[in-house]
């Protein structure tokens, strides 16, 4: 018997000597209870309390009483009570929660370690973009995250990427320097910016290790220096390349305080007086 499908059903919520006794029946039934203890490994002591629990919750069903067999509920039926019986639990669990949370009086600041989990949050980032999504990243983040570039596309998403390596140009507005990933890796450790609707970021680290850190943010100043960040990084690119980045870059900047605007303007020298 398989061990993992004993320990996967046991995180759904069966005890070992259910999810033993479940496997089994899987495997031959109809069945007695005599047959299922010494197919599944469950003593034949506590088989028929197991076979009894399973069956009040739906998940085994008798067939005859002289000798009582026993059948399994097919797994498609078994995944649907699963789904609809963990649903249940978490709305019930969501709506206890909300009951005791107070509304945040300020900004909260997450912190992400491990960079499976940074991607998975960037993903979450993406999937919850309603208009903009600005970033900066590397192309192998931005390959693992292409599928939702794509989808965050086809909702209507404006996305504007800049990165120093080669970008697929599908995954939205893209600026480039082209340089090859394993040759700038001797020199950068891999980084990852993302702005979601002016008003979320994420911003940290990207490197395939358990010990790199990102934040999730809605401070608007971290906010803002990442929005920064991206303008300088583009427009930088178009000064040493040749690239006209003033449209992408009046775009990004229509996020941050109009410095020309509120800068003193320099007076001409005064006339000399005769």
């Amino acid at each position: 018997m398989s061990d993992d499908l004993v320990e996967a059903l046991q995180e759904l919520g069966f005890t070992s000597a259910e999810a033993k006794a479940y496997i089994a029946l899987l495997k031959v039934s109809p069945a007695t209870g005599y047959e299922l203890a010494s197919r599944s490994g469950v003593p034949r002591s506590a088989i028929y309390g197991v076979l009894k629990r399973l069956e009040g919750q739906g998940l085994v069903n008798v067939a005859g009483r002289e000798p009582a067999r026993y059948v399994a509920l097919p797994p498609a039926d078994l995944e649907k009570i699963i789904e609809a019986r963990f649903a249940k639990r978490l709305r019930g669990l969501k709506s206890s929660l909300e009951s005791l949370a107070q509304p945040a009086s300020t900004s909260i600041t997450w912190t992400i370690q491990g960079y499976a989990s940074v991607l998975e949050e960037a993903e979450r980032l993406i999937g919850g973009t309603e208009k903009q999504l600005y970033g900066s990243l590397w192309g192998r983040e931005a390959a693992r995250l292409a599928p939702a570039f794509r989808d965050a596309r086809r909702r209507g998403v404006e996305i504007i990427l800049f990165s120093f390596n080669p970008l697929e140009s599908a995954l939205g507005t893209v600026l480039s320097y082209g340089i090859d990933e394993h040759e700038l890796e001797a020199y950068w450790p891999h980084k990852l910016i993302l702005v979601a609707d002016q008003r979320r970021a994420l911003l940290g680290g990207a490197d395939e290790l358990p010990s790199t850190r990102a934040v999730l943010t809605e401070e608007r100043a971290l906010v803002e220096m990442a929005v920064a960040n991206l303008v300088l990084d583009i427009t930088l690119l178009g000064q040493r390349r040749g690239v006209d980045t003033a449209a992408v870059v009046t775009r990004l900047t229509a996020l941050l305080a109009p410095v020309e605007e509120l800068a003193p303007r320099r007076k001409g020298p005064g006339k000399k007086r005769a």
